[in-house]
């Protein structure tokens, strides 16, 4: 009986229990967040001044959102905590064709900043950090999400990036 409790099969989970052990309900990474892996600063927030009704009495609360446009550009999606929220059409998509010379400046930037601080100089390393947090804060200074109510009786979602324009709808019930 000794040599059944002993602490190497203590610790060892599969010696104690007859059939494995299985979490139950939802995994953190099945969640939409994480499948998509939209990261938080990389997209507009966009105020929303009223609650919002669906045709089946849905509601979707006033608040604070960060807009998101799904990788098949058909939906802005509406994420609030890290949850989705809301899926809106999106009836207006546009990219902007980029070069290498968009970014050539960003990557030049990060390579100097890398060079610095693997040869210990840190103080000549920070000062290419901060010159590349200030790039990706102009980057991020133009992204937008507004929302307008159309005398039509809808309300109108528009959402811009760097990249990309998107224009979204929902009917006002």
């Amino acid at each position: 009986m000794s040599q059944i409790l002993d602490k190497q099969v203590l610790n060892d989970r599969d010696a104690l229990f007859v059939y494995p052990v299985e979490r139950s309900g939802v995994y953190e990474e099945h969640k939409m967040i994480y499948k998509y892996a939209y990261p938080d600063s990389d997209y507009p927030v966009l105020r929303l001044p009223f609650d919002i009704y669906d045709s089946e009495g849905e509601v979707l609360p006033h608040g604070f959102y960060m807009i998101a446009l799904d990788t098949t550009r058909k939906y802005l999606l509406f994420i609030q905590s890290s949850k989705l929220k809301a899926r809106v059409p999106a009836v207006a998509v546009s990219e902007k064709m980029t070069t290498d010379k968009d970014f050539e400046k960003r990557e030049e930037l990060a390579q100097k900043y890398q060079k610095y601080m693997s040869r210990g100089k840190q103080r000549k390393a920070k000062r290419y950090l901060n010159d590349l947090q200030t790039y990706d804060k102009r980057v991020r200074a133009k992204m937008s999400a507004e929302i307008e109510i159309s005398p039509d009786g809808f309300y109108i979602i528009k959402y811009k990036t760097f990249l990309q324009k998107a224009t979204g709808i929902i009917p006002i019930y």
